[in-house]
């Protein structure tokens, strides 16, 4: 399949290059593996140009600094699946990496690139040929979900399996917005993500982990799909537990990442002496309640909230490490 249109193609090797691209009728492409699908299916409009950021050297360094681990939005998966300082200080984000897609996308994708990857259905992930025979949903500008007919939003999944340990770590993103530098929480981002209020003229620079979100802690991601790490997750949990720490998240489940702050609430409240059938029923019924969970090829519904119980192994790994 290929992209039928005509547009500019932009190498900048700065930053200060890239600033000025950013502008209405152009796109940011970091890897591509989610982005030229979607311009081969006409699912997004074309653009007038895209602006590579591959040749931009800064925003691929990965350093610890006095203030914390800085990773640039750029670092390709493959890269912090195997940074040692990453691997030893958030190991939950090497896992992550490390579980996403297939090698080869691994060697093109990117940090940044992930997190901000288009939310998905079967409805919406189709030629544009396919589209024509249905009604247009929210996501290609359309009046309807259709995967449930009277939900007032869209319901793709958000299939992320970065977002989860960034969260877990309570990250923080450093960006430009209009040629201008700022701090924002991953949460504050990723949420704006998922429900398509992104900054129309935003570069994401790179992902600062304070030295107190690692330090002292136990930290883990686990991925569950249908042909591991090859296929989106299923479900996804990334978590951290230390003394005065303890944030659960759960991804592929909803449109964006969850939280799952009643478990969280019941595990700081009785610490080591937590009993884990509590809190697999806490966690299920917050996992029951939360959830977005649609059809997808490959898996049911029913089937698909049956995996909602492979919270119990983590919360037997929280039990050791509390």
């Amino acid at each position: 399949m290929l992209i039928l249109t005509n547009f500019a193609y932009y190498q900048p090797t700065t930053t200060a290059d890239v600033l000025p691209l950013i502008k209405d009728g152009n796109i940011i492409i970091a890897g591509g593996s989610d982005l030229i699908p979607q311009l081969k299916c006409a699912s997004i409009p074309a653009p007038e140009g895209l602006v590579d950021l591959s040749g931009v050297e800064e925003l691929q360094k990965i350093e610890e600094k006095n203030d914390g681990i800085h990773i640039g939005a750029m670092t390709t998966l493959a890269h912090a699946a195997k940074n040692e300082t990453i691997s030893e200080k958030l190991p939950a984000v090497a896992q992550a990496a490390r579980n996403v897609a297939a090698p080869q996308i691994r060697n093109r994708g990117t940090i940044g690139g992930n997190v901000l990857q288009s939310r998905r259905c079967f409805y919406y992930n189709q030629t544009k040929e396919w589209r024509q025979g249905i009604p247009r949903c929210y996501k290609v500008g359309g009046d309807r979900c259709l995967q449930i007919q009277n939900s007032p939003i869209c319901r793709a999944i958000y299939y992320s399996d970065m977002a989860p340990a960034l969260l877990a770590y309570n990250a923080q993103a450093v960006v430009n917005i209009d040629g201008k530098d700022q701090t924002l929480s991953c949460k504050d981002l990723i949420e704006a993500h998922c429900q398509d209020h992104d900054e129309k003229k935003m570069l994401i620079k790179e992902f600062l982990f304070s030295k107190n979100s690692f330090s002292g802690v136990f930290s883990s991601f686990v991925k569950y799909s249908l042909r591991g790490s090859i296929d989106f997750p299923v479900i996804n949990f990334a978590y951290v537990c230390g003394p005065d720490t303890l944030r659960i998240f759960v991804g592929g489940i909803a449109t964006q990442v969850i939280e799952l702050a009643d478990t969280e609430a019941y595990l700081k409240e009785h610490g080591k002496g937590f009993t884990e059938s509590a809190a697999l029923e806490i966690a299920l019924s917050e996992m029951n309640k939360k959830n977005q969970v649609i059809r997808e090829s490959g898996i049911s519904v029913q089937v698909k909230r049956g995996t909602f119980r492979y919270i119990e192994t983590i919360l037997a790994d929280i039990k050791r490490h509390i």
